[in-house]
């Protein structure tokens, strides 16, 4: 069988002969395991993108949980910072000696101021001790 190249001239057919037939091309089916591996590897896929979005939300409301109990600590350490120093007062603390160990009670009138004279005062000074019969 030679090859003829088409220059322009069509070839006619030789009498009584009969053209060639196309052959009968069979589709090839694709590989059921290569469907099925297709299908495992998508559902795979699918099934890692929900696990996935599962356990991000899980994390998200663990944050919010850590976050709340974090802002009830802050609160909790306010008040008893407060409790601290409202306890710790100087006041408090002078009123809770003078009531209950010395037994003094605050006066009800106020102080009397006086003024003591400089030359008699420089006298007392410059006087004998005290002496206690001890």
């Amino acid at each position: 069988m030679s090859k003829e190249i088409y220059n322009g001239n069509a070839v006619s057919p030789k009498a009584g002969s009969t053209p060639r037939q196309n052959r009968v091309v069979k589709v090839r089916s694709k590989s059921s395991i290569s469907i099925l591996a297709i299908i495992a590897f998508v559902s795979f896929m699918i099934v890692g993108y929900i696990w996935n979005k599962i356990c991000v939300n899980r994390l998200v409301v663990e944050v919010n949980d850590l976050n709340n109990h974090y802002e009830r600590l802050l609160n909790e350490n306010g008040f008893l910072l407060a409790d601290i120093n409202k306890k710790s007062s100087l006041e408090r603390i002078e009123k809770k000696i003078l009531t209950d160990k010395l037994e003094l009670i605050s006066p009800r009138e106020q102080p009397i101021w006086f003024e003591f004279d400089d030359s008699k005062l420089a006298q007392i000074n410059t006087a004998e001790p005290f002496v206690s019969g001890k």
